[in-house]
């Protein structure tokens, strides 16, 4: 009888001991799986935040094809063009 439970809990221990090697040291272990998760949790992030200037660049892009006082404003503030006979006077700080 003592060498049966001797046997059951040395089966037992060697099932846990291989558990435990499968969870660290295996091929896809927590330690990986837990870098992994936090690579996608940052891609995802970035990908978001790319979304995001993506939508604002279309609308620059639908801005700059439809809006023409906005093309204007652009032009007079940007680049410091005027209208043909117009007179500019800069601000010296």
């Amino acid at each position: 009888m003592h060498k049966r439970i001797y046997i059951a809990v040395i089966a037992f221990m060697f099932f846990i001991g291989i558990l435990v090697l499968q969870l660290f040291f295996s091929k896809g272990n927590l330690i990986e799986q837990r870098n992994v998760a936090q690579q996608i949790a940052e891609y995802e992030f970035k990908i978001d935040s790319l979304k995001q200037i993506i939508e604002e660049r279309t609308q620059e892009i639908e801005r700059l094809q439809h809006d023409s006082l906005y093309k204007e404003e652009i032009l007079r503030t940007r680049y410091g063009m005027s209208l043909e006979g117009e007179k500019v006077f800069q601000m010296v700080k």
